[in-house]
């Protein structure tokens, strides 16, 4: 990745920070269309031009999803917070080449929205070739298969956590699943459930913008308040202002 991608000329006519948060913001609305291996690379940047160096043990090989974007992180040593940013920038550009700034802030909040990676790797490629009796009940969510979820769905598996970090109120969201979500939800699952990285499934509803979902979360009184490991909220990593105010509410 060449930051050549993204021109000076474009860099100089808006603050740098500025346009960095418009990246952020517009990553929010497009990141369910992106292939694994972007999403790792731009997650990797962001925490990178947002934190700096890599910081933190790396995570059980248990745990391929963070251990995946610790990874992408890690490897960027240490890159400076400013070619981060502009590679950042041009990454987003090159995954969306419509994609311009708007020359002006498209958020009421000063920050960028947190990265929240989700869908990694996307449904048609996350279920191997499996045969139906090695399928399991977090297999059933990710094909929104709702009739064997039923049949499988146990209250010692409610709230467990899966290889990925996520736990079944996760990949009902993620999914936007609403059937499976209100499902799950009135048969006792913890609706502040958290995952690996100390995220709910609001977290998830509101960085996809699932607003049915959010809606769904909160009159089971899911906690908006509720900081992950990053110390962000859904408030933080809501995906657009009116999901930010909807979660306010």
């Amino acid at each position: 990745m060449s930051t050549s991608d993204f021109s000076d000329s474009d860099i100089d006519t808006e603050p740098f920070d500025e346009i960095f948060s418009e990246a952020a913001e517009h990553l929010q609305k497009i990141h369910n269309s992106l292939e694994s291996t972007d999403l790792l690379e731009i997650y990797g940047l962001y925490k990178q031009a947002t934190c700096g160096r890599c910081n933190t043990p790396k995570p059980s090989v248990f745990n391929m999803q963070s251990r995946s974007k610790w990874c992408a992180w890690n490897d960027l040593g240490d890159m400076s917070c400013t070619e981060a940013k502009n590679l950042y920038i041009a990454k987003v550009k090159a995954v969306d080449s419509n994609w311009l700034p708007n020359h002006e802030s498209t958020s009421k909040r000063k920050t960028p929205s947190s990265w929240v990676v989700h869908s990694i790797p996307q449904k048609h490629e996350e279920i191997e070739q499996k045969e139906e009796h090695e399928k399991n009940v977090f297999d059933y969510i990710k094909e929104g298969n709702f009739i064997q979820l039923q049949k499988l769905l146990t209250v010692e598996i409610m709230d467990h956590l899966d290889e990925n970090g996520m736990g079944l109120i996760h990949w009902a969201t993620d999914r936007n699943a609403v059937e499976i979500l209100k499902y799950l939800i009135d048969n006792g699952v913890d609706v502040n459930l958290r995952d690996s990285e100390q995220q709910t499934a609001l977290h998830y509803a509101a960085s996809c913008g699932h607003v049915d979902c959010i809606r769904i979360l909160l009159d089971a009184n899911a906690d908006p308040g509720i900081k992950d490991a990053d110390g962000q909220s859904s408030l933080d990593v809501a995906d657009n202002n009116d999901i930010y105010e909807l979660l306010k509410t």
